[in-house]
């Protein structure tokens, strides 16, 4: 069993088209499992109907309210017990075969692994408008990411090519993800560096989700050209000081050296 873990906050205007999309899938054995994340607006009615529309639909409840989006999705990882776990996010559309086409994937890996082994998969996303019009058929092409850093824990920890609404991964994943230690981190990346020093990550190239780009994306994926990577490169202060954190935390890598990845990386984006 899979659950699918999502959290949701403010999510009326396209919430509806992703539920579907999910309850659409070819593969059908899991648990769409959502945490509201202290929605103001018609979510949490749309949850309660989506519940009462399909028991393959079930809400995360508790008294904690806002913990912000990194902490949401960690607490319903910390909730589940499923052999398999994903992240969702509320306002993409997932492709029809997505979950097959990654279960296939990921169980191909877990037959050449020992067992309890962490083992992740993710995929390329197409990056689209607010009304689905495709930008760019590949984010790794839009962003000029290369998937293949993810084989190497440190490189992954410097630059992150992990899209968490594309992630499968299995419990043992998970085991090695909890306790969240580094709020710092976006969960996705949390949980794809983890899986990848402690056990093994593949990828799919290509796109099983629609990436819908709008004005209201907690994070999105936007065109890396010189112009946004001198924007980041003005935050260099804060991201020293978390890969001091994140170098104490994983240990056998140094702030300088993923420094050294991650411009080394840049470069490689940008030319």
């Amino acid at each position: 069993m899979i659950d699918i873990l999502m959290s949701t906050f403010n999510g009326e205007r396209y919430l509806g088209e992703q539920v579907r999309s999910i309850l659409d899938q070819s593969f059908a054995e899991f648990r769409l499992v959502i945490r509201d994340d202290g929605s103001t607006d018609a979510t949490l009615a749309m949850i309660e109907e989506f519940c009462r529309d399909d028991d393959r639909v079930s809400p995360v409840r508790d008294d904690d309210g806002n913990l912000g989006l990194r902490r949401s999705f960690m607490r319903l990882l910390e909730a589940s017990e499923a052999e398999y776990f994903m992240f969702a996010d509320q306002d993409d559309i997932w492709l029809p075969e997505k979950i097959e086409r990654s279960i296939a994937a990921l169980k191909k890996l877990e037959n050449s692994a020992d067992i309890g082994f962490p083992i992740l998969v993710f995929t390329d996303l197409k990056v689209t408008n607010d009304r689905l019009e495709t930008i760019d058929d590949s984010l790794w092409h839009y962003q000029r990411l290369r998937p293949e850093i993810s084989q190497d824990w440190k490189r992954l920890l410097a630059q992150n090519v992990v899209t968490g609404c594309t992630i499968l991964a299995n419990r043992a994943a998970a085991r090695a993800s909890l306790p969240f230690a580094l709020p710092e981190m976006m969960h996705d990346h949390w949980v794809a560096v983890n899986a990848a020093k402690h056990g093994k990550i593949g990828y799919i190239s290509e796109p099983t989700v629609l990436y819908r780009q709008h004005s209201a994306n907690a994070e999105g994926g936007r065109d890396f050209g010189l112009k946004y990577a001198a924007g980041k490169s003005l935050g260099l202060g804060a991201r020293t000081a978390f890969y001091k954190k994140a170098a104490g935390h994983f240990g056998d890598v140094s702030a300088a050296e993923l420094l050294g990845l991650k411009a080394a990386e840049n470069l490689k984006r940008l030319f």
